[in-house]
């Protein structure tokens, strides 16, 4: 049976391109559209894709005030918000309303297909341009703010470099061998450590730090 997807974007020439997209995955069904985001959020109401995604400046709702309400009614589609926008405020506030992808709009194909067979089987997908953004703009401020990571034992390391790679806590422990509640105090006890307080900062904080913790 095939995945049912919803493609919420206000251009039509973009819209339709990502339907032909997804329609050449033999397991996608772009079944359902709209160019306006009251119409999306009720057509994710009524049918319940396993995806939506939604452009996040779309007219009416936008992405991240739809996926406020899908994660408010407990609806069981994942969210991927779609943008050109390469702020973490924006990438903050979809984390913290339960989307489970975030891409640029200038992605591949095969990018874009790839977070949704990712986000199909119940992962998190994070744009690797807009990771490598997060990457670059890390200023020396930000650096001394959040502390040196040589603080850390070496499997909070661990965990930190496995953030790093957008690797969500579940998958952590599967990888590590621990429970999920473990790999939660690790975080808890990392945030602790560095001084990192506010929802989704140490994500940020572990991809600004990838190319140290992978060398």
């Amino acid at each position: 049976m095939k995945a049912k997807i919803l493609i919420a974007d206000d251009h039509p020439v973009f819209r339709e391109g990502m339907i032909k997209i997804i329609g050449t995955a033999p397991n996608l069904d772009p079944a359902l559209s709209a160019g306006e985001g009251n119409l999306a959020l009720n057509l994710i109401t009524e049918h319940e894709p396993d995806i939506a995604v939604l452009d996040i400046s779309i007219p009416g709702l936008t992405g991240i005030e739809i996926a406020r309400e899908v994660k408010k009614r407990n609806l069981s589609t994942r969210i991927i918000i779609l943008t050109m926008y390469d702020d973490r405020e924006y990438f903050g506030e979809a984390m913290e309303s339960g989307c489970a992808g975030y891409l640029l709009k200038d992605e591949s194909a095969v990018e874009i297909l790839l977070a949704i067979e990712r986000v199909l089987s119940g992962k998190k997908y994070i744009s690797h341009s807009f990771s490598d953004l997060i990457l670059s703009k890390t200023d020396e401020k930000e650096k001394l703010k959040t502390g040196p990571v040589n603080q850390l034992t070496a499997t909070e390391l661990q965990v930190l470099k496995l953030l790093s790679m957008n690797k969500t806590s579940t998958e952590i422990a599967d990888e590590m061998f621990i429970s999920f509640r473990t790999v939660q105090n690790h975080r808890q006890n990392i945030c602790r450590k560095l001084g990192i307080t506010g929802h989704n900062k140490l994500l940020e904080f572990a991809i600004s730090k990838r190319n140290e913790l992978n060398r």
